[in-house]
């Protein structure tokens, strides 16, 4: 058994110098272009992991380590897409090692309608697939619900079945007909998914050995069937803080990305805590008008459709049932003159820096009339869902009850008491009141409650400005839209009870705080940088970007596809361990041949292959005008030249028309991937123009919340620069990482100063200036964290530094490559002579300051090594 965790050993090997110089294991092209989102950069490291741990090459060094393979973990936090990642892994493991059967295991009924739609309805607006269709190497794949798998399986099927553990634990311990069974398991090897797989382990946490518990049917009856099955299961609650879970799992987590993380990342809504000493009908009130307070701004800002969620959690069903009927009162008897009694009255009881005091503040200015008219309307009982009926999952139902976000669904509330605790996929929900009528105080109670509000906390990605954003965008700005991403969860105010919520929200890592504690910092311009010359003539440059024309995609080079192209057929398998040493003693020798490409073959291979339908071409190469074209054109396929490696003693003669047919299909496939991921709309040039700093850059603030639960890596903090007149603003607000690098690049500035008659650093932060460069021939935008600008009498250099985590290094790569390319002869600025220098240098971090200060000197100092602070080396 492995010392340490899997996950934690993957860390060390998949960092290591040789393993990111050959960067072996990539997210395949036909993995994204099946899938109807694109990958998130953590969603993509749980996939390039499992490649990892399932690579042949590598099965000696991970078998020494003590790990095995065959049932592995993916602990990722509730919102962060796990279900997206079985979809990518049901792909890989249909094309790469031939898997078609499927088996797909939750707790409850709830959970499989949701997946439903997920794996199944390409109508649904969940699919998690390509809504045309899925083709892989040319052909059309589907995905076949089944009860049974098939013994004779249909060319290009992936069967799934969706069922419960206790419905599996059931069909195997006494079979039906036409049912599962393990006999029938024995012919062929199958994966079993297994989501919120906690839910798997009752032997392990009651520390019992029943033979007939559902954790012994799925690992003993199903896994160990067959060598090939496997088990991967996803959760985002495993306790590794209890021993025998720990034991059990501490080779099988093999990714961990904890809600904090998520959080961090921007990819859920900031989680507020109204605690408040009110009864049930006032926080139902405050919820109401903080609901549509949210709307009203959604619309004031031309956020035309924006449904907020409210949600009522209660202990029990008749508490439930009794604060529906409340509610709908409180609806009902709405008048301006009441209304406007309990907002003055409220109002005196909330801090003035509450969201509630801005909400109460904001109605008081409006027609109330008006106001209570649309809430009635909105809140009228048809648009209220009871979560605790007993009809509450037939299909009907539960198809509402997950497309919430829909434009024509119309409900705002729901009421619940323990059914939507799992497998609800919600992301407009912006209000959780917690009843506090018969609720428990206990630990357990608010382990669920916290584990509801990590599900709330999912990001709603609205439309803004014309912009849809899957992340927040407002974090740290004093705007009222701040309000669009937070979901505010409306709870008591009793101690002990609050002593218990921290304590859960901070065992799954769950960043909150209450809602009065945000400060607000802000930061000027300094008087001294404004009075020089250099904020009132001075220039920033930008590049600029246009859209592309048809000319611009009129070859397959201009997708970088090569008219020479090699492949492998009849592969040998070279055994190596995690090092990439070679443990097999023979390597099979080969030979290459060249492939006469038929027209007929080439034919056959573009009709076999969707994406190389003339309408859908059309899109990607405008002036093609036939499919005769594009095989008779030197502009196309016409040369191509396919080089074959083949065993020794093995010819392209010997292999049969369906097999040379196969090298082709290869070879477009390698084609459509290159120009899906060449293709762009608008790209960003290499030629920039001056904009004037005096016009680009601003006083600013920042609002940070302080957050009393979770843990949080980057804390945003405000540094005072009094005396460092290298920095135009007053105050330094950043986080750890950044006011790091400041730090050291203040600890050389003197340096700099001896050689350049300027020297500023400028703060590039997006409340401030909106300085945003365009990734070159692409249309991501970058805006470097800092500028360095240095100007003496015969040069103006304009430096792009950007710090960055070492978990952020290789999802930003293209970052790093467009400020190397900076550097290059072919940047051209616009009305400037070759006196004005755009620079580019390596990404800062805690790792590689040497490296950051050397490319810096060598760009900038002629190559002598600016000092810099060297006790910041020490012990590195």
């Amino acid at each position: 058994m492995a010392k340490e965790r899997l996950y934690e050993w993957l860390d060390s090997q998949m960092s290591n110098m040789f393993y990111t110089s050959n960067n072996p294991h990539e997210v395949p092209e036909y993995i994204k272009a099946n899938l109807k989102d694109e990958l998130r950069h953590y969603q993509e490291e749980a996939f390039r992991r499992f490649q990892f741990i399932q690579d042949d090459n590598l099965i000696a060094g991970i078998s020494n380590a003590g790990f095995q393979r065959k049932q592995l973990l993916f602990n990722m936090a509730t919102g962060s897409g796990k279900t997206m990642v079985m979809a990518s892994l049901m792909l890989y493991l249909y094309k790469e090692f031939n898997y078609q059967n499927f088996i797909f295991i939750v707790n409850t009924d709830a959970i499989i309608k949701k997946t439903q739609e997920n794996m199944l309805n390409s109508q649904s607006n969940k699919y998690l697939f390509n809504p045309s269709g899925i083709s892989i190497d040319g052909e059309q794949i589907m995905i076949q619900p089944v009860d049974n798998f098939p013994a004779f399986k249909d060319k290009n099927t992936i069967y799934l079945k969706l069922t419960t553990i206790q419905k599996i634990h059931g069909e195997l311990i006494k079979p039906r007909e036409n049912g599962i069974s393990l006999e029938s398991l024995e012919e062929e090897d199958i994966i079993i998914l297994g989501d919120e797989a906690h839910h798997f382990n009752a032997s392990t946490k009651d520390e019992k050995k029943n033979k007939e518990s559902w954790e012994k049917t799925i690992v003993d009856k199903m896994l160990y069937l067959r060598d090939g099955n496997k088990l991967l299961e996803f959760s985002a609650t495993i306790n590794m803080d209890d021993k025998n879970i720990s034991q059990k799992y501490s080779d099988k987590i093999l990714y961990k990305y904890d809600l904090g993380e998520f959080m961090t990342d921007g990819y859920s809504k900031n989680v507020l805590r109204l605690q408040s000493s009110e009864n049930d009908d006032e926080k139902m009130k405050d919820a109401l008008l903080l609901s549509q307070y949210r709307k009203l701004i959604a619309r004031e800002n031309g956020i035309l459709y924006f449904k907020p969620i409210i949600m009522f959690k209660s202990s029990k069903i008749k508490i439930s049932e009794q604060k529906q009927l409340d509610f709908n009162a409180i609806i009902e008897n709405l008048s301006v003159e009441s209304l406007t009694k309990y907002i003055n009255q409220r109002k005196t009881t909330v801090s003035s820096n509450s969201t509630l005091y801005k909400v109460f503040s904001y109605f008081l200015e409006q027609d109330l009339d008006s106001v209570i008219r649309e809430i009635q309307e909105d809140f009228e009982a048809r648009n209220i869902l009871n979560a605790n009926e007993k009809n509450m999952l037939n299909e009907d139902n539960a198809v509402l009850l997950n497309s919430l976000e829909d434009i024509n669904n119309p409900i705002r509330v729901i009421f619940a008491v323990a059914k939507l605790n799992e497998g609800w996929d919600v992301l407009n929900l912006y209000d959780i009141v917690r009843i506090s009528e018969g609720a428990g105080v206990t630990r357990t109670a608010t382990d669920s409650e916290a584990q509801l509000i990590g599900r709330g906390a999912r990001y709603f990605p609205f439309e803004y400005e014309g912009e849809k954003s899957f992340k927040r965008r407002f974090d740290n700005q004093n705007t009222d839209l701040r309000i669009l991403e937070t979901l505010h969860y409306h709870t008591i105010n009793e101690k002990g009870y609050l002593a218990n919520l921290e304590k859960s929200m901070n065992a799954v890592n769950l960043i909150s705080s209450s809602d009065e504690t945000v400060r607000i910092l802000s930061t000027k311009l300094k008087h001294s940088f404004k009075n020089t010359n250099v904020y009132k003539q001075g220039n920033l440059f930008v590049n600029e970007s246009r859209e592309t024309t048809p000319e611009d995609f009129n070859s397959l080079e201009k997708f970088t596809i090569s008219k020479e192209w090699e492949t492998e057929y009849f592969g040998s398998t070279v055994e190596t361990d995690y090092k990439g040493n070679i443990n097999d003693d023979t390597v099979i020798q080969r030979e290459f041949e060249y492939l006469t490409v038929d027209k007929r073959f080439f034919k056959k291979a573009l009709q076999r292959n969707p994406f190389f339908r003339f309408i859908n071409l059309k899109k990607y190469l405008p002036l093609l005008k036939s499919k005769d074209e594009l095989i008779d054109s030197e502009q196309y396929f016409n040369g191509v030249s396919i080089k074959v490696s083949l065993p020794k003693g093995q010819h392209i003669s010997d292999l049969s028309a369906i097999e040379k047919l196969e090298i082709i299909d290869k070879f477009l496939t390698y084609c459509e991937e290159k120009i899906r991921k060449n293709y762009q709309k608008e790209i960003g040039l290499k030629v920039f123009k001056p904009i004037s700093i005096k016009d680009t850059l601003r006083d600013y603030e920042v609002v940070v919340p302080l957050y009393e639960t979770g843990h949080i890596t980057q804390r945003i903090e405000l540094h005072q620069m009094k005396g460092k007149d290298w920095f135009v603003y007053t105050d330094a607000i950043m986080n750890r990482l950044e006011y790091a690098m400041v730090e050291l690049m203040g600890s050389f500035i003197h340096e700099l100063e001896a050689k350049y008659k300027q020297v500023y650093l400028i703060r590039n932060d997006e409340k401030a200036t909106r300085y945003k460069l365009t990734e070159f021939g692409g249309p991501r935008g970058f805006m470097p964290d800092f500028i360095l600008y240095l100007e003496n009498e015969e040069f103006v250099y304009q430096v792009f530094v950007e710090p960055k985590g070492e978990d952020r290094e290789k999802e930003d790569a293209w970052k790093q490559e467009m400020l190397y390319a900076l550097n290059g002869s072919d940047v051209e600025i616009i009305g400037e002579n070759d006196n004005v220098k755009l620079v580019g240098i390596k990404f800062y971090n805690n790792k590689n300051k040497r490296e950051f200060i050397s490319d810096l000197s060598e760009k900038i100092n002629n190559g002598e090594i600016l000092d810099g602070k060297l006790e910041l080396f020490i012990g590195e």
